[in-house]
């Protein structure tokens, strides 16, 4: 858990000295918590372990997409469909640039 000086306000610092545990300030302000360090790193691996069970790894190909999908020859593959966005990419007085990218082989370009 993060603690906040009471005086300055600033982020405590935890140190370790001889087995027992103080969070310091900037500004000189100490405070000595009642946990050792032992049971400060139980409850790190508790939170890592649970952290890891909730872990899920998304590629590239699996995401999500929300882009509307066209029609529109792939030159890579030749497949006919397209998801599409807009980005302004050059100056706010010029038309924004069309992307698309094929939903088969996820090729890309774009169109002026």
């Amino acid at each position: 858990m993060v603690e906040f000086c009471p005086e300055c306000s600033s982020l405590l610092r935890k140190q370790i000295n001889s087995g027992k545990v103080k969070l310091l300030c900037r500004c000189g302000y100490q405070q000595e918590t009642q946990k050792n360090e032992s049971e400060i790193n139980k409850n790190v691996q508790k939170k890592k372990k649970s952290l890891e069970k909730n872990l899920i790894v998304v590629s590239e190909e699996d995401k999500i997409t929300v882009n509307p999908k066209v029609i529109k020859i792939c030159s890579k593959c030749g497949h006919k469909g397209a998801e599409a966005w807009q980005e302004q990419t050059r100056s706010a007085d010029e038309p924004s640039t069309s992307f698309f990218r094929c939903l088969k082989c996820k090729f890309t370009w774009r169109e002026y």
